[in-house]
């Protein structure tokens, strides 16, 4: 398998590195990446600024009530 990389400005380097060890930071690029190329398979035109990237609140099951 090949292995891609992209450089990331210092300041961004440091705010990762800051993140509380409980954030899978992996898990989350995987995500968004496997979403990039499906939007890049589908329309390979588009470009970075046509990206926008935002969060949604997962819903937890542990917090309904159980009957």
């Amino acid at each position: 398998m090949a292995k891609y990389t992209a450089t990331i400005d210092e300041d961004t380097r440091q705010r990762i590195l800051a993140l509380p060890g409980k954030v899978k930071f992996s898990a989350f690029m995987r995500k968004a990446i496997a979403i990039f190329v499906e939007e890049l398979e589908n329309n390979p035109d588009l470009q970075p600024e046509n990206f926008i990237i935002t969060r949604t609140d997962r819903k937890d099951a542990s917090d309904r009530k159980r009957k």
